[in-house]
């Protein structure tokens, strides 16, 4: 008879419970109004990593989910990926851009930066071989956060994600995975 690392197998069932858990979260953060009933005046603050075309998409969809989010900050290895995002994503959205020069990043270190910014949320759509070091710096900084996939590269960076997510479990935080498709009805409609 094999043994089995019950705490590292993975089955359908606990997939499930946990996609539905992200699709819970999502709801949470792209509905605060419809989840909790009385609306809230304070605006939710956005930073965003990864400047890249994805993390503009997933920052301009961000920006149309609610009224009463704005992009605080911005982090990019490139300062001319940070400005291509910002001129595009600006396009159209007024009074929900508020990232002034003090809080655009450039650099290595431009995620931390933005985890400093005062942010609520942030999103992660830099190349997936930095996401398990950025995600854990989410986590440890208390922020709700949407990742893109994939998580991680490597077995490593896997296990750094994992152990990071139980951690935001403890904490209390949001974290919603780019699967965007598994979530939307009309898709898993046809699927069936």
């Amino acid at each position: 008879m094999k043994k089995t690392n019950d705490s590292l197998s993975t089955n359908r069932r606990n997939f499930l419970k946990a996609s539905g858990t992200a699709a819970a979260a999502a709801g949470a953060i792209s509905f605060p109004t419809v989840t909790f009933g009385k609306p809230d005046s304070r605006k939710l603050k956005i930073g965003f990593i990864g400047c890249g075309g994805r993390g503009t998409g997933a920052a301009a969809q961000a920006l149309n989910a609610d009224s009463n989010v704005e992009l605080w900050a911005m982090g990019d290895v490139f300062k001319q990926n940070l400005d291509r995002s910002l001129a595009n994503v600006s396009r159209g959205r007024a009074g929900k851009i508020n990232v002034d020069d003090k809080r655009k990043f450039v650099g290595l270190d431009a995620y931390a930066k933005v985890l400093e910014s005062g942010v609520d949320l942030v999103i992660l759509t830099t190349p997936p071989g930095f996401r398990p070091l950025h995600f854990k710096a989410a986590v440890e900084a208390g922020k709700h956060i949407f990742l893109e996939k994939p998580m991680a590269t490597d077995a490593p960076g896997l296990r750094s994600v994992m152990e990071s997510y139980k951690l935001a479990e403890k904490k209390g935080l949001a974290v919603v995975a780019g699967f965007c498709w598994r979530y939307d009805p009309p898709r898993r409609e046809f699927f069936k």
